[in-house]
């Protein structure tokens, strides 16, 4: 399928003569991978006497694309055009003792989940859903509050592109507008010595408005917010310097105390009340930032806590 929607990229015409003579396959095997490609969301539009397109171009992820955009070799690509999650594709190649640090990146994930195990729906060639692994040599004490500084991460790279006010939610959603652009999902695996960490990211760059019917949630995506259709793999290149970096620093010991304040120029609660949800409770207050360790604080009648990561929700009032 990857085949036949690269030669469609380019928003033209072609015959299914031209797109079989391409491929070395009949017509009517051309007509069959174009079915399927409709059958996984890919509109198709088919014009007789002038042949298929699509409605408008795509740009497919390109290992010499990102080498171009900056991503440095020491980081091994693995990119493919479906798999059910790059996230666990990255930790099956931990466990085969692949090199690290890698970037794997897909055209379309199958069985994508989200924070609390919440479904990603990520199209076809649309988006970005990527999983960045790193060894962290010094082991798991060195990566607290590492979620929240991929946020920063990606914020930067949202302004780069032209988002003005990208805003974090504690504790690892990006939002324009208060609504969700992009999703953060950290998973560790880890032993005495060495902690090895995955980085999951799902961004939105055109999403479907077919595949986002069923999301509870407000939403937005890149191309309605700039006026020029970014570059996908420019995006997802800037994205991995972002967090080669972040992760260099985490390893060299800086940490989260690094990034505190840089969060915190994004934090769209700040300052705010909030109601926070737990499995047995709820508890109202006013946010007050985060701590060195990346925890949220939360004032109650004059007392300010810290809250860390887990099964909690936490929404303005």
């Amino acid at each position: 399928m990857q085949t036949v929607l690269a030669l469609l990229s380019d928003n033209e015409f072609h015959s299914g003569e031209d797109l079989g003579a391409a491929m070395g396959i009949t017509r009517a095997a051309v007509w069959k991978k174009l079915k399927k490609l409709e059958s996984i969301g890919v509109t198709v539009h088919s014009v007789k006497g002038r042949g298929y397109r699509l409605p408008t171009p795509i740009e497919l992820l390109s290992e010499s694309a990102l080498r171009d955009g900056g991503v440095p070799d020491s980081v091994q690509l693995q990119l493919a055009f479906e798999t059910e999650s790059t996230n666990n594709d990255a930790k099956h190649y931990i466990s085969q003792g692949g090199q690290l640090p890698a970037l794997f990146s897909v055209e379309r994930q199958t069985k994508g989940r989200g924070r609390r195990g919440r479904q990603w729906e990520s199209g076809v060639a649309k988006n970005l859903t990527l999983s960045f692994a790193w060894c962290f040599e010094n082991g798991p004490s060195v990566v607290e509050g590492l979620s929240l500084a991929v946020g920063v991460a990606v914020a930067r790279v949202l302004k780069k592109a032209g988002i003005p006010n990208p805003d974090l939610k504690w504790p690892n959603d990006i939002q324009v507008d208060g609504q969700k652009i992009c999703g953060i999902l950290l998973e560790m695996v880890a032993d005495q010595d060495v902690c090895h960490v995955v980085i999951g990211i799902g961004l939105n760059v055109e999403m479907d408005e077919a595949f986002m019917a069923s999301v509870d949630q407000p939403w937005t995506d890149l191309v309605s917010r700039l006026e020029n259709r970014p570059s996908r793999n420019l995006i997802l290149a800037e994205l991995t310097q972002e967090l080669v970096e972040v992760c260099k620093l985490f390893e060299e010991g800086h940490g989260m105390k690094h990034f505190q304040h840089h969060w915190q120029a994004y934090d769209v609660l700040f300052n705010q009340s909030i109601t926070v949800s737990t499995v047995n409770k709820q508890r109202q207050g006013i946010a007050r930032g985060i701590d060195e360790k990346g925890a949220l604080l939360i004032e109650e009648n004059g007392e300010i806590s810290a809250l860390h990561g887990g099964e909690i929700s936490v929404r303005r009032n």
